[in-house]
């Protein structure tokens, strides 16, 4: 039809968007994104390849003995969800520089999400650093 050349047709199908994982000195924070590829779980478990640097998340059973609670509190708009757990920081805190010059960083990782398998694979190799900002009131000098 001549009269709608150019024109593309709207998706109404949902396309997921990018899952990210930050790492900060003491949270791991995931956008809400990652909660709808792995499926909504109420928890997931964290692998870790120290050897490739890479760190995956997947969906678990309550009854799995290293599964950690993954809910986010959706009241109108979803929040992303943060991991406090302290055995993963731990493990994760190991593989990442999160302070520079006596400066704390972040790294943000973008995710390959495999939605078939739900699993995301993150690289900390392809991490991306940011400045943490001091919070609160500034010091009178």
């Amino acid at each position: 039809m001549a009269l709608l050349d150019g024109f593309k047709v709207i998706p109404l199908k949902e396309r997921f968007e990018d899952s990210y994982l930050t790492i900060a000195e003491k949270s791991i924070k995931l956008n809400n994104v990652t909660a709808k590829i792995l499926g909504s779980p109420q928890m997931v478990l964290f692998h870790l390849n120290e050897k490739k640097m890479q760190i995956a998340l997947t969906p678990a059973n309550p009854s799995d003995e290293d599964a950690v609670l993954f809910v986010s509190e959706i009241s109108g708009r979803e929040k992303p969800i943060y991991v406090r757990e302290p055995a993963i920081l731990k493990a994760v805190h190991k593989l990442t520089v999160l302070q520079k010059d006596g400066i704390k960083v972040t790294q943000t990782i973008k995710g390959v999400a495999y939605p078939e398998e739900k699993v995301i694979i993150y690289a900390l190799s392809e991490s991306v650093e940011e400045v943490v900002k001091p919070r609160g009131r500034k010091k009178k000098e």
